[in-house]
């Protein structure tokens, strides 16, 4: 037994050790796996064991030492819980014998979490679920959760519509506050408005869209001349009726964008503003932006010219009426709109010609049509060419806001989407292929817009094995909105905004208050970076949304094909772990796993390609898959080579 000196010394050594080891604070960030990783402030990781891992949620803030293991690898040892962010989640309800779990919707969160008896609200194994976290798993592992809404059963008609509005919190009602608005605006109607703005209904404006598109945002005119064109692009114009700060404007920012579900649109603004008293709808007049633009022979816009108007639309056409005029078929097109719509076919001939020359044309993806069953099942994909209509229209619209944003700058005030051009940490690499496989003499300044341009368009051309552009194409920032007057690398554009989508973004409708401001000579207020960085975040979580739909839908419909078959791929993505493929014929994406082949094949950064001896794959490369794991209700699914 030791007497008290040897406790005290014994003490006091403990406390030295204690005081002598490395003690941090960082954030907990999860993996697919069990183990996962603490980031400090100042840029170090440490590795958290998957026991270390099970007292934390992803995002907690924590203090902990660093230890050295046996085979002298640093690791994280947790002490203290400062801070936790991941209060309530969705997920599937299980259960297993007499337990009853969450198994959470999330991509950063694999582990069930214990549901207690009296918070169960009768739920039943399979159903979806919105959960709150009742116990923190820090410090003896064990995490609870309440459900606080059972959201329906997994095989429920309209399940993956009605779960992902719940996951994403968007609804397609509005406040009664903004119904009284619209409701006054619709009885007061567009009269007084429309004759304080410049006439244009002389123009024999027509929109060009999808047969079933009822928010009409944006209609189009152009006129041939000796040495060019001008084209008219008319935007349709709803900050000129909704005020700032009114219940209907604060509705449009808090959602930022409409939401295009498979079978389900949220709008952005009621329906009786987006599809009635705003729309450019055929034969009725209404207020819009309309932009001016000189063309010259070569596609270069000469000068721009913006003015508060009002149109009236000659013609409500989809994209394969527009399409067979173009091509000299039969169309059921009025004969006196003719003549305009070829003249607008070689004037959005000219601009993608210029964009060719001098500008960067992303890689064109084909569409893919959903055929559903009266179950709200999809019963079959079609895949849907894009015909020229849609790139004539495309071009217009790229023109119109690389314009506009031209003329904002010119006004030294504006709001712009910029692209930063590849990501920083993958610059080195990038160069270095590029200078590899195009013989350059030196490594290309790719932070420079004239010279990022120039060897895009050389990476595009170039007919070796690799393809560079579709590489470097995976290694690209995300764009930005912001009032920064910057460069948009992706489009290889000096400068870009978007203002010809008012009726279904909110940074555009902002675009033409700043415009309205700006031509009526009063003050235009800029709108906080925070409110840019809310729309920002609105449109990335809206994409999110419907894709996940559609991939949960695909995915259903893939369960139902046979076991046996397989399908042609292409290679989209891939890192060292797996490859991602797209199903050529539908769209359906998949990961492959090819973690246990890391032994025998090498994967090369640079090239984003996976090589064994002679044998390599790389990316847009045409594969044959089949089905290995599927999982619809995790919206999961891996594929093996076939």
């Amino acid at each position: 037994m030791l007497d008290q000196n040897a406790l005290s010394q014994l003490k006091s050594l403990k406390q030295e050790i204690h005081d002598s080891t490395p003690r941090f604070q960082g954030r907990v960030r999860a993996t697919s796996g069990r183990f996962g990783f603490v980031n400090t402030d100042d840029g170090q990781q440490f590795f958290l064991s998957p026991d270390e891992m099970d007292k934390v949620l992803p995002g907690d803030v924590i203090e902990f030492r660093v230890e050295t293991t046996s085979e002298g690898k640093q690791q994280g040892v947790i002490e203290k819980l400062i801070s936790t962010e991941l209060d309530d989640f969705f997920g599937r309800y299980l259960v297993r014998g007499k337990g009853h779990f969450v198994e959470p919707d999330h991509g950063s969160m694999n582990r069930w979490i214990f549901v207690p008896p009296a918070k169960r609200q009768g739920c039943a194994d399979g159903d979806l679920v919105y959960a709150r976290m009742s116990q923190h798993p820090f410090p003896k592992g064990r995490a609870q959760a309440v459900i606080e809404q059972r959201i329906g059963a997994a095989n429920e008609k309209g399940i993956e519509h009605s779960y992902m509005l719940q996951k994403f919190g968007l609804s397609a009602e509005f406040s009664e506050a903004v119904n009284a608005e619209v409701q006054a605006l619709s009885e007061q109607g567009l009269t007084e408005l429309l004759a304080q703005r410049e006439d244009f209904t002389h123009l024999p404006f027509v929109t060009i869209d999808s047969a079933g598109t009822r928010d009409l945002d944006d209609a189009l005119y152009a006129e041939a001349h000796s040495q060019g064109w001008t084209l008219w692009v008319a935007v349709a114009d709803p900050a000129a009726v909704i005020a700032p700060g009114s219940a209907i404007d604060q509705a449009a920012q808090a959602r930022g964008t409409s939401v295009y579900f498979p079978q389900q649109m949220l709008p952005m603004l009621p329906t009786e503003l987006s599809e009635q008293l705003c729309s450019l709808n055929e034969d009725e007049e209404r207020a819009a932006l309309v932009i001016e633009l000189r063309l010259a022979d070569s596609g270069q816009i000469d000068s721009t010219h913006l003015f508060r108007g009002r149109i009236r639309s000659r013609g409500k056409l989809t994209y394969n009426q527009v399409a067979q005029l173009i091509a000299g078929e039969e169309a059921d097109i009025s004969a006196e709109l003719h003549g305009h719509l070829l003249h607008l076919s070689s004037c959005a001939q000219a601009l993608s010609q210029y964009r060719q020359q001098h500008c960067l044309v992303m890689e064109e993806r084909p569409d893919y049509k959903l055929l559903f069953d009266e179950e709200g099942q999809i019963r079959d994909i079609v895949q849907v060419e894009r015909n020229e209509a849609h790139r004539l229209v495309e071009e217009c619209m790229l023109a119109a806001n690389r314009a506009v944003a031209d003329w904002l700058a010119s006004q030294q005030q504006g709001i712009y989407i910029s692209h930063a051009g590849i990501r920083t940490e993958r610059l080195g690499e990038v160069t270095s292929l590029l200078k590899e496989h195009l013989a350059l003499p030196q490594k290309p300044q790719l932070q420079e817009l004239d010279q990022y341009i120039e060897h895009l368009q050389t990476a595009a051309k170039h007919e070796g094995e690799l393809p560079l552009r579709t590489i470097i194409s995976r290694q690209l920032e995300r764009s930005l909105i912001s009032t920064e007057d910057a460069p948009h690398f992706g489009l290889g554009f000096q400068r870009y905004t978007t203002a010809t989508s008012p009726l279904r973004k909110y940074n555009d409708l902002l675009v033409h208050r700043l415009i309205a401001a700006l031509l009526q000579q009063q003050e235009a207020t800029l709108p906080e970076a925070e409110v840019l960085q809310h729309i920002q975040q609105q449109q990335m979580l809206a994409r999110s949304a419907a894709n996940q739909t559609e991939h949960w839908l695909k995915l259903r419909w893939l369960a139902q094909q046979p076991e046996d078959a397989t399908f042609e791929a292409t290679l989209v993505h891939m890192n060292a772990s797996n490859f991602t493929v797209r199903l050529n014929d539908t769209g359906v994406e998949g990961m492959i796993d090819r973690r246990k082949q890391r032994k025998e094949w090498t994967f090369d950064t640079k090239t984003l390609s996976h090589y064994k001896d002679d044998q390599r794959f790389i990316l847009g490369q045409t594969v044959r898959v089949r089905v290995h794991q599927l999982d619809a209700d995790r919206r999961q699914l891996q594929f093996a080579l076939a």
